[in-house]
């Protein structure tokens, strides 16, 4: 996992076009939600969610993209952990690029807005966790293409 803090920043693990990461840049609560393509290797899906205080709900992992989790209004915390050993809870779903184990505690990773956390597909994931409180946050989630 690696913490950015500001969309910029992705250009030293990525080679992303230059409109994805201007389109980063200006998210703001008003953007509107949806997903937005540009390139097959690269999309953002933009999206209002509630955090949850509950850490045990299973966790995601993706095999063929890396997930970027930025924070555009509210604060949200992340749990991770290496998915090496972890317990499958559902089949991967090539469709879709996931795959779901059982949650366990492990790291976390608290973003405010602006903020993002960079998971990759070793890596399975909880977002959408309560830092303090429950909220209503938006959210911009990043994908792009995992070239080990």
């Amino acid at each position: 996992m690696i913490k950015i803090n500001t969309p910029a920043e992705l250009k030293k693990y990525f080679d992303l076009p230059d409109e994805a990461i201007k389109f980063m840049n200006d998210l703001t609560p008003a953007t509107e939600n949806g997903r937005y393509t540009f390139s097959p290797d690269c999309y953002v899906n933009v999206m209002n969610c509630d955090t949850k205080e509950d850490l045990t709900a299973n966790m995601e992992a993706h095999d063929n993209f890396v997930d970027v989790q930025y924070v555009i209004e509210g604060e949200e915390k992340i749990v991770y952990a290496n998915r090496e050993g972890l317990t499958l809870a559902t089949p991967y779903n090539p469709d879709k690029d996931v795959l779901f184990f059982v949650g366990v505690p492990g790291e976390v990773v608290c973003n405010k807005a602006g903020e993002a956390a960079v998971l990759y597909p070793a890596e399975a994931h909880l977002p959408g966790r309560a830092v303090n409180a429950p909220m209503t946050i938006k959210k911009a989630v990043m994908k792009v293409r995992y070239k080990a």
